[in-house]
């Protein structure tokens, strides 16, 4: 379970930075509060896209436990797309 915990963070804060990379890029660099909603929402988004099939509802298998990891990974995500574009 460690293992896929540590891939689980990294995944999060890798996606996070890209998509507050992609946004960045695509208004010229520019920073806001409204661009940091913008991609804090797209990494939701990503996520609630990820947990319905054909991939599979994977925090199912986990219970609870694997629910607040995934949660704190979003949170995570959140934080550097945020980051990225403030």
């Amino acid at each position: 379970m460690i293992p896929s915990l540590y891939l689980n963070f990294l995944l999060a804060a890798g996606f996070g930075f890209a998509i507050g990379e992609l946004i960045s890029i695509s208004v010229n660099r520019k920073r806001g509060r409204g661009l940091a909603l913008i991609a804090g929402i797209a990494v939701v988004i990503s996520y609630v896209i990820s947990i319905f099939p054909p991939w599979g509802l994977h925090f199912v298998q986990f219970g609870i436990m694997g629910l607040v990891i995934d949660l704190l990974a979003v949170a995570l995500g959140v934080y550097v797309a945020i980051t990225r574009v403030r």
